[in-house]
Protein backbone atom coordinates (compact mmCIF):
# COMPACT_ATOMS: atom_id res chain seq x y z
CA UNK A 1 0.00 0.00 0.00
CA UNK A 2 1.45 3.41 -1.04
CA UNK A 3 0.62 6.48 0.91
CA UNK A 4 0.30 9.78 -1.00
CA UNK A 5 1.94 12.47 1.10
CA UNK A 6 1.12 15.28 -1.32
CA UNK A 7 -1.84 17.38 -0.46
CA UNK A 8 -3.65 19.65 -2.88
CA UNK A 9 -1.83 22.61 -1.36
CA UNK A 10 1.60 20.94 -1.87
CA UNK A 11 0.80 20.07 -5.48
CA UNK A 12 -0.29 23.63 -6.10
CA UNK A 13 2.95 24.97 -4.53
CA UNK A 14 5.09 22.70 -6.75
CA UNK A 15 3.13 23.73 -9.82
CA UNK A 16 3.56 27.41 -8.90
CA UNK A 17 7.34 27.01 -8.53
CA UNK A 18 7.58 25.26 -11.92
CA UNK A 19 5.49 27.95 -13.55
CA UNK A 20 7.69 30.67 -12.03
CA UNK A 21 10.84 28.86 -13.21
CA UNK A 22 9.53 28.49 -16.75
CA UNK A 23 8.52 32.13 -16.82
CA UNK A 24 12.02 33.16 -15.66
CA UNK A 25 13.65 31.03 -18.36
CA UNK A 26 11.42 32.64 -20.98
CA UNK A 27 12.33 36.11 -19.74
CA UNK A 28 16.06 35.33 -19.80
CA UNK A 29 15.85 34.03 -23.36
CA UNK A 30 14.68 37.49 -24.37
CA UNK A 31 16.54 39.57 -21.78
CA UNK A 32 20.05 38.28 -22.47
CA UNK A 33 20.07 39.19 -26.19
CA UNK A 34 18.47 42.52 -25.29
CA UNK A 35 21.18 43.14 -22.68
CA UNK A 36 23.81 42.42 -25.32
CA UNK A 37 22.12 44.83 -27.70
CA UNK A 38 22.00 47.51 -25.00
CA UNK A 39 25.73 47.10 -24.31
CA UNK A 40 26.37 47.39 -28.04
CA UNK A 41 24.24 50.54 -28.26
CA UNK A 42 26.06 52.12 -25.31
CA UNK A 43 29.38 51.32 -27.00
CA UNK A 44 28.24 52.89 -30.28
CA UNK A 45 26.90 55.92 -28.40
CA UNK A 46 30.29 56.41 -26.76
CA UNK A 47 31.97 56.36 -30.15
CA UNK A 48 29.42 58.64 -31.79
CA UNK A 49 29.71 61.14 -28.93
CA UNK A 50 33.48 61.14 -29.29
CA UNK A 51 33.32 61.45 -33.07
CA UNK A 52 31.08 64.51 -33.40
CA UNK A 53 32.50 66.70 -36.18
CA UNK A 54 34.98 63.89 -36.95
CA UNK A 55 34.97 60.76 -39.10
CA UNK A 56 34.57 57.35 -37.55
CA UNK A 57 34.59 54.02 -39.37
CA UNK A 58 34.29 50.40 -38.25
CA UNK A 59 34.11 46.95 -39.73
CA UNK A 60 32.35 44.00 -38.14
CA UNK A 61 31.18 44.32 -34.51
CA UNK A 62 30.58 41.34 -32.22
CA UNK A 63 29.58 40.96 -28.56
CA UNK A 64 31.28 38.22 -26.52
CA UNK A 65 29.54 38.81 -23.18
CA UNK A 66 32.49 40.41 -21.42
CA UNK A 67 33.64 42.70 -24.23
CA UNK A 68 32.70 44.27 -27.54
CA UNK A 69 35.04 43.43 -30.46
CA UNK A 70 35.43 45.70 -33.49
CA UNK A 71 37.25 44.95 -36.75
CA UNK A 72 39.36 47.61 -38.54
CA UNK A 73 38.24 50.69 -36.60
CA UNK A 74 39.40 54.16 -37.69
CA UNK A 75 38.87 57.61 -36.22
CA UNK A 76 39.93 60.89 -37.80
CA UNK A 77 39.52 64.59 -37.25
CA UNK A 78 41.03 68.05 -37.69
CA UNK A 79 42.90 69.89 -34.96
CA UNK A 80 42.53 73.61 -34.31
CA UNK A 81 45.81 74.36 -36.10
CA UNK A 82 44.69 72.52 -39.25
CA UNK A 83 46.56 69.28 -38.59
CA UNK A 84 44.61 66.23 -39.76
CA UNK A 85 44.92 63.12 -37.62
CA UNK A 86 43.77 59.53 -38.02
CA UNK A 87 43.79 56.71 -35.48
CA UNK A 88 43.35 53.22 -36.92
CA UNK A 89 43.91 49.58 -35.96
CA UNK A 90 43.54 46.06 -37.30
CA UNK A 91 41.17 45.31 -34.45
CA UNK A 92 39.87 46.69 -31.18
CA UNK A 93 37.87 45.65 -28.16
CA UNK A 94 36.30 47.32 -25.14
CA UNK A 95 35.37 45.72 -21.85
CA UNK A 96 31.67 45.92 -20.99
CA UNK A 97 32.62 47.42 -17.63
CA UNK A 98 34.49 50.32 -19.30
CA UNK A 99 33.32 50.95 -22.86
CA UNK A 100 35.10 54.32 -23.03
CA UNK A 101 38.55 52.68 -23.11
CA UNK A 102 39.14 50.85 -26.39
CA UNK A 103 42.07 48.43 -26.67
CA UNK A 104 43.76 48.72 -30.08
CA UNK A 105 45.68 45.93 -31.84
CA UNK A 106 48.39 46.90 -34.33
CA UNK A 107 47.47 50.55 -33.92
CA UNK A 108 48.57 53.47 -36.10
CA UNK A 109 48.40 57.22 -35.59
CA UNK A 110 48.95 59.48 -38.62
CA UNK A 111 49.24 63.25 -38.57
CA UNK A 112 49.23 65.44 -41.69
CA UNK A 113 50.23 69.08 -41.34
CA UNK A 114 48.87 71.90 -43.54
CA UNK A 115 52.21 72.11 -45.39
CA UNK A 116 51.82 68.46 -46.43
CA UNK A 117 54.35 66.92 -44.03
CA UNK A 118 53.16 63.62 -42.57
CA UNK A 119 54.08 62.07 -39.23
CA UNK A 120 53.10 58.54 -38.24
CA UNK A 121 53.39 56.21 -35.26
CA UNK A 122 52.80 52.45 -35.06
CA UNK A 123 52.48 50.19 -32.03
CA UNK A 124 51.51 46.58 -31.42
CA UNK A 125 49.03 47.57 -28.72
CA UNK A 126 47.46 50.80 -27.55
CA UNK A 127 44.51 52.28 -25.69
CA UNK A 128 42.10 54.89 -27.04
CA UNK A 129 39.95 56.85 -24.57
CA UNK A 130 37.14 57.81 -26.92
CA UNK A 131 35.49 60.59 -24.90
CA UNK A 132 38.75 62.36 -23.97
CA UNK A 133 40.39 61.58 -27.35
CA UNK A 134 43.59 60.28 -25.77
CA UNK A 135 45.78 57.54 -27.22
CA UNK A 136 48.07 55.62 -24.87
CA UNK A 137 50.89 53.26 -25.86
CA UNK A 138 52.21 51.45 -22.77
CA UNK A 139 55.07 49.87 -24.74
CA UNK A 140 57.15 51.10 -27.67
CA UNK A 141 55.90 53.07 -30.67
CA UNK A 142 57.79 53.40 -33.93
CA UNK A 143 57.60 56.92 -35.37
CA UNK A 144 58.59 58.44 -38.71
CA UNK A 145 57.79 61.37 -40.97
CA UNK A 146 57.87 62.21 -44.65
CA UNK A 147 61.17 64.11 -44.26
CA UNK A 148 63.11 60.96 -43.47
CA UNK A 149 63.23 61.28 -39.69
CA UNK A 150 62.44 58.17 -37.63
CA UNK A 151 62.81 56.65 -34.19
CA UNK A 152 61.12 55.00 -31.23
CA UNK A 153 59.17 56.36 -28.26
CA UNK A 154 58.26 54.50 -25.07
CA UNK A 155 55.25 54.91 -22.76
CA UNK A 156 53.44 57.42 -24.95
CA UNK A 157 50.33 59.53 -24.24
CA UNK A 158 48.94 61.49 -27.20
CA UNK A 159 46.25 64.02 -26.30
CA UNK A 160 44.50 64.71 -29.61
CA UNK A 161 42.17 67.35 -28.19
CA UNK A 162 45.02 69.43 -26.72
CA UNK A 163 47.49 68.56 -29.50
CA UNK A 164 50.23 67.28 -27.21
CA UNK A 165 52.33 64.12 -26.98
CA UNK A 166 54.31 62.90 -24.00
CA UNK A 167 56.72 59.97 -23.76
CA UNK A 168 57.92 59.09 -20.27
CA UNK A 169 60.19 56.23 -21.36
CA UNK A 170 63.36 56.10 -23.48
CA UNK A 171 63.32 58.08 -26.72
CA UNK A 172 65.57 57.54 -29.74
CA UNK A 173 65.29 59.79 -32.82
CA UNK A 174 67.41 59.66 -35.99
CA UNK A 175 67.19 62.73 -38.22
CA UNK A 176 67.59 62.75 -41.98
CA UNK A 177 70.56 65.07 -41.52
CA UNK A 178 72.50 62.31 -39.77
CA UNK A 179 72.04 63.74 -36.29
CA UNK A 180 70.52 61.53 -33.59
CA UNK A 181 68.89 62.29 -30.26
CA UNK A 182 68.57 59.91 -27.31
CA UNK A 183 66.72 60.99 -24.18
CA UNK A 184 64.82 59.83 -21.11
CA UNK A 185 61.54 61.34 -22.29
CA UNK A 186 59.81 63.77 -24.63
CA UNK A 187 57.17 66.50 -24.47
CA UNK A 188 55.78 67.66 -27.82
CA UNK A 189 53.37 70.59 -28.23
CA UNK A 190 51.94 70.67 -31.74
CA UNK A 191 50.40 74.12 -31.30
CA UNK A 192 53.76 75.66 -30.42
CA UNK A 193 55.76 73.19 -32.58
CA UNK A 194 57.98 72.67 -29.53
CA UNK A 195 60.00 69.55 -28.72
CA UNK A 196 61.39 69.18 -25.18
CA UNK A 197 63.72 66.21 -24.58
CA UNK A 198 64.64 65.08 -21.06
CA UNK A 199 68.34 64.47 -20.33
CA UNK A 200 69.10 64.32 -24.03
CA UNK A 201 72.27 63.14 -25.71
CA UNK A 202 72.79 64.56 -29.21
CA UNK A 203 75.14 62.94 -31.72
CA UNK A 204 76.17 65.00 -34.76
CA UNK A 205 77.15 63.51 -38.13
CA UNK A 206 80.91 63.30 -38.71
CA UNK A 207 80.77 65.62 -41.70
CA UNK A 208 78.63 68.26 -39.98
CA UNK A 209 79.85 71.78 -40.75
CA UNK A 210 77.27 73.70 -38.74
CA UNK A 211 74.59 73.15 -36.14
CA UNK A 212 71.68 73.00 -38.58
CA UNK A 213 69.57 69.90 -39.03
CA UNK A 214 66.06 68.74 -39.56
CA UNK A 215 63.53 68.89 -36.79
CA UNK A 216 61.75 65.75 -35.64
Amino acid sequence: MTLRAETAEQRFAIYSRLRTRNRLVSILRVALPVAGALVFLVFVAQLLLASLANNFGIGKISFTGSSVVVDTPSYSGVMANGDIYKVSAEGAQAAVANLNVIELNNAALQLTKPDGMQMSAHAGTGLFESLRQIVRVPGTAEVSDSRGNSGTLSDVVADLAHQTLKATGPVSISLSSGMSVHSDGLDYDSKANRWDFGHATVTLPLDATDGSGGSP
